[in-house]
C-alpha cells in the first residue's frame, strides 16, 4: 500500500477526490432511442409511435402495456402518462432506400456505423441521432429540425396539412429540454379534460332542452315560424323603402297568432263547462238519505213531525 519504503503512493492514492460524473457512449445512446422501443427495449418496427415527450415505442407494445400495466416492469416510470390510444400519434415515416437488413444496428457492433431505416422526406438525412428530429400530432409526419427551419411554413411540408408551433414535438429531446415538455403535455392534457366537460355538459342541456320543446310540436312549430316571420318583417334595413307594406305584414302576422290562441282559450272553456254540467248531473242523481226524504212529497214540505207524529 506504500509508506513502508518499497514504494512511492500517488497524490489520488492518498487524498480522496470527487468522482466525475461517468461518461455514456453517444453511439450506445443514439442507438438506443433512436433503433429501439424506449418501453420494450426491441428493435423499432411499423407501425411506430411516439408520446408528448418525443419518445418512440412499437405499437404493439403500447396496446400490450394497457391490457397489462404491469407487463413491463419499469413501464409505470417510462410510459405514466399514457392512459390510452389517444396520448400517442402514429407516425408516417420515410423510409431510406439505402437501408437493408444487413445494416440493422447491434450492440455487439455499436463501434460500426449504423444505417437508419428512416430519412427526413425533405433533406434526405437519416433519423440517426445526429440531426435533431420533429414530427407533427396533427398528422404524424416526421420530418428534420433543418427542414422546418429552411422551409418556414403553417402547413406540413410533407401533406400539407395546417399546424401551429405547439403541434410540433421534437423526437428524443434532450435532459434540460424534457422538464419543459413535461410541463406542456400536463397543460394540454388539463385542456382537453376540461373541452370534454364542457362539450358533455352542452350535450346534456341540449337533449334537455329537446325534451322540454317534444311535449307540444306543433305549437313549438307555429311559434317558431311565427317569430322567424315577425323577425324578417321588422329586420332593420330590409325594404327600406317599402315601411307600409312591411307595417301590414307585422299586422297580419300578429292576427294570424290571435286565432291560434283564441281557439285554445275557447277549448279550454268548452272542456271546463261539460266538467261542471257533468258535476252537477252527478250531484242530482245521488239518492237521498230518508231524514231529508220525509222533509219533502213532491216538493213540498210534509207537516208531520216528531212532535206530531
Amino acid at each position: 500500500m506504500g509508506c513502508d519504503g518499497g514504494s512511492i503512493p500517488k497524490r489520488d492514492e492518498l487524498v480522496k477526490q470527487k468522482q466525475k460524473a461517468a461518461k455514456v457512449d453517444q453511439n450506445i445512446l443514439n442507438q438506443v432511442q433512436w433503433f429501439s422501443c424506449a418501453l420494450s427495449k426491441k428493435a423499432l418496427s411499423a407501425p411506430i409511435v411516439s408520446c408528448g415527450l418525443g419518445k418512440l415505442y412499437n405499437r404493439d407494445a403500447i396496446l400490450e402495456f394497457l391490457l397489462d400495466r404491469s407487463a413491463y416492469g419499469d413501464g409505470d416510470l417510462i410510459c405514466k402518462h399514457i392512459k390510452s390510444l389517444k396520448d400517442v400519434v402514429t407516425l408516417k415515416l420515410e423510409p431510406n432506400p439505402s437501408f437493408s437488413e444487413s445494416h440493422s444496428p447491434s450492440l455487439t457492433y455499436h463501434d460500426q456505423e449504423p444505417v437508419a431505416r428512416y430519412v427526413c422526406p425533405i433533406t434526405m438525412k437519416e433519423m440517426n441521432g445526429k440531426k435533431r428530429f420533429v414530427y407533427l400530432d396533427t398528422c404524424g409526419c416526421v420530418l428534420s429540425e433543418n427542414a422546418m427551419k429552411e422551409i418556414p411554413s403553417k402547413s406540413c411540408l410533407k401533406c400539407t396539412k395546417p399546424f401551429e408551433p405547439v403541434n410540433v414535438i421534437t423526437l428524443n429531446p434532450k435532459p434540460e429540454e424534457l422538464e419543459a415538455m413535461e410541463t406542456a403535455l400536463a397543460e394540454k392534457q388539463a385542456r382537453i379534460l376540461a373541452e370534454k366537460k364542457e362539450k358533455k355538459k352542452a350535450k346534456a342541456n341540449k337533449k334537455e332542452l329537446e325534451t322540454m320543446n317534444s311535449a307540444d310540436p306543433s305549437m313549438l312549430s307555429t311559434t317558431s315560424s311565427s317569430k322567424r316571420k315577425l323577425d324578417e318583417s321588422t329586420t332593420p334595413g330590409a325594404h327600406s323603402n317599402q315601411d307600409q307594406p312591411s307595417k301590414k305584414q307585422h299586422v297580419s302576422m300578429l292576427t294570424a297568432v290571435k286565432p291560434s290562441l283564441s281557439s285554445t282559450h275557447s277549448l279550454t272553456a268548452a272542456v271546463a263547462a261539460k266538467v261542471a254540467e257533468q258535476m252537477a248531473a252527478n250531484a242530482s242523481m245521488r239518492p237521498k238519505s230518508s231524514a231529508i226524504q220525509s222533509l219533502y212529497n213532491n216538493g213540498r214540505i210534509s207537516k208531520e213531525n216528531f212532535m206530531n207524529r
